[in-house]
């Protein structure tokens, strides 16, 4: 149940916090004044798309949080546990922040979660159900949803049977098809890919050859000016030349100059101490610099070798990958794929097996959600004319027209991952007429009618969302049908939490507690605010929804006060007959 919304610097809203009541709550107002604007806000809470356009004129970011008793929601509590995110353990928060940058916050129970998991968890709290969600019902290809979600316990196994059947019966599917190409074009492709192969495996391709072939391409091509630089260093460190001494002799004797006077003065000796093991490094730096020059030696023929290789590396590189790795892990896949065509004719006849398998499992499995579904259908019928019925629909007839195959039409023609059935509601309203499909016959107002019944069957099955939002669902409706709606409605939150937005009186009468929202101007800005009434301002309110121009007469506040009066002795009725064995 949602106990708590909070809204900051959403559209004209500043700050505001709305407490919520078990049962029906209704929210009213003149057009305009910004009930939309709590619809959006719940609409954030369940993880719809965010538009920076709703953050308040001059803020830099806006915040919704929605607080949620969970005290008796065990699915809730397992899935908040399962994913890390308990806290109270009779609450839940989750809170959305959209800044102006366009970053996109969202928290349960104050962590920071990916909106992914904001949206996992909310629909195990809230539905919400706009006034244009009737339009869902003209699309005949969301029928069979209604039906699936009604008998889920019977459906969705043998559902979830049939996606895996049909994603592994498509999968063989496409592979044979790619099996069968034309024999031409196959061999075109295997004489390709031979000579790619041919060419990769002469290549003797070896993983980080290219770095040390880099490194004899650098020395080769400057031996001369790396011997001539050792020489000459060499010769001036450790070996001396025809008229000097060499860098490392004249730095001992320097060393061996100091060493009487080394021990008078601590200063002295510390620089005598430097000196000696500088003389050291020098001299073990010099032989290894010598050593790697007696090491060396040009080879012509390698020089050529190196440079020939990495033209080779380099001309493959272009055609098969940017590095030796790359070129190994094509070579490794043109290898398998040439493995796979050669072995076609083999390949294709098991595939041809299995695919002819998999889609006679499939069709067995389609038969049996069919069967399944066709089960359900009458009781889903019934269901729906028993709840058009206390809607003031009493001749209403609903079927659920299953589309046989056509002439010609196979039954893998219409296989899909949720079977092949093709369904579609047929509807009449009144008595004498026959049952056509319901897009074309339905008013406005039977659709939101038959969307409330739809609803109403939801809202009794477990594991529905227990608070449900209708924003304006009465739209087309009024009179005895808005009474007998505002009933249905009320029926409803005896067993779960209902938020309602609506324009019509006998709804709002009908509620537990009732809200105003309301356009205001402060300081030159429009702002919007939602207001709990007490029983007079229903009654004010009440009579302002029943309209004329004189709402706030004595006899329209007493026209208001008896719809009250009367709305509680028909919910004390409803919850009697709800309770009732």
């Amino acid at each position: 149940m949602l106990l708590q919304l909070s809204i900051h610097h959403l559209a004209l809203i500043d700050e505001m916090t709305l407490d919520f009541a078990p049962g029906m709550n209704v929210m009213t107002g003149e057009t305009g004044a910004g009930k939309s604007i709590v619809v959006d806000a719940v609409n954030l809470v369940l993880g719809e798309r965010a538009d920076r356009e709703l953050i308040a004129n001059g803020a830099a970011k806006a915040r919704v949080e929605a607080v949620f008793d969970i005290a008796d929601n065990d699915r809730v509590r397992a899935l908040l546990g399962e994913l890390e995110l308990m806290g109270d353990e009779d609450t839940a928060s989750i809170s959305r922040e959209l800044t102006n940058t366009g970053r996109n916050i969202c928290r349960i129970n104050g962590t920071v979660v990916p909106l992914q998991t904001l949206r996992l968890v909310s629909a195990q709290l809230l539905d919400i159900h706009g006034q244009h969600e009737h339009q869902l019902l003209l699309d005949s290809r969301n029928h069979i949803g209604y039906l699936d979600e009604f008998a889920a316990d019977e459906v969705r196994p043998l559902l979830a049977q049939t996606e895996k059947l049909y994603a592994d019966w498509r999968s063989a599917g496409q592979k044979l098809a790619r099996l069968r190409k034309s024999v031409a074009e196959r061999e075109q492709r295997i004489d390709m890919l031979r000579f790619q192969l041919e060419e990769l495996r002469n290549a003797h391709l070896v993983e980080g050859e290219e770095e040390e072939l880099e490194r004899l391409k650098v020395f080769y091509r400057n031996a001369g000016k790396i011997m001539a630089a050792f020489d000459e260093s060499c010769a001036l460190l450790s070996e001396g030349t025809e008229n000097s001494s060499s860098a490392v002799e004249l730095l001992r004797e320097g060393v061996n100059a100091l060493m009487p006077v080394a021990s008078l003065d601590p200063r002295y000796e510390t620089v005598f101490t430097r000196l000696d093991g500088l003389c050291y490094e020098v001299e073990d730096a010099a032989k290894d610099l010598c050593d790697l020059r007696d090491d060396m030696e040009y080879d012509e023929d390698d020089a050529e070798r190196v440079e020939g290789r990495l033209d080779l590396l380099r001309r493959l590189n272009r055609k098969y990958g940017a590095t030796t790795q790359d070129m190994i892990r094509y070579r490794d896949k043109v290898a398998a794929e040439l493995d796979e065509l050669e072995d076609s004719d083999s390949a294709a006849e098991k595939l041809e097996k299995e695919y002819r398998q998999l889609g006679k499992a499939l069709g067995e499995a389609c038969t049996k959600l069919t069967h399944a579904r066709e089960a359900a259908a009458r009781v889903f019928e019934k269901s729906i004319e028993a709840q058009l019925r206390d809607l003031g629909m009493k001749n209403a007839r609903l079927s659920m027209a299953f589309a046989p195959l056509a002439p010609g039409e196979k039954l893998t023609d219409r296989f899909s991952a949720s079977g092949a059935d093709r369904i579609e509601m047929m509807f009449c309203a009144n008595l004498g007429q026959p049952l056509r499909p319901l897009a074309r016959v339905a008013s406005g107002g039977e659709l939101s009618r038959i969307m409330l019944a739809l609803k109403n069957l939801s809202a009794q099955k477990p594991g529905i969302p227990r608070s449900m939002v209708f924003d304006e669902i009465d739209t087309g409706i009024s009179g005895r049908m808005a009474q007998v709606v505002a009933e249905k409605m009320s029926q409803i939150g005896n067993h779960h939490q209902v938020i309602c937005v609506t324009h019509l009186p006998q709804i709002a009468a009908m509620a537990d507690e009732q809200f105003l929202v309301r356009k205001y101007e402060d300081g030159g800005i429009t702002r919007t605010e939602v207001t709990h009434l007490d029983n007079a301002q229903r009654a004010q309110e009440l009579a302002r929804m029943v309209g004329g121009a004189d709402c706030e007469s004595k006899s329209s506040i007493h026209h208001a006060q008896t719809l009250l009066q009367e709305a509680e002795k028909r919910k004390a009725a409803l919850r009697v007959q709800y309770t009732a064995p």
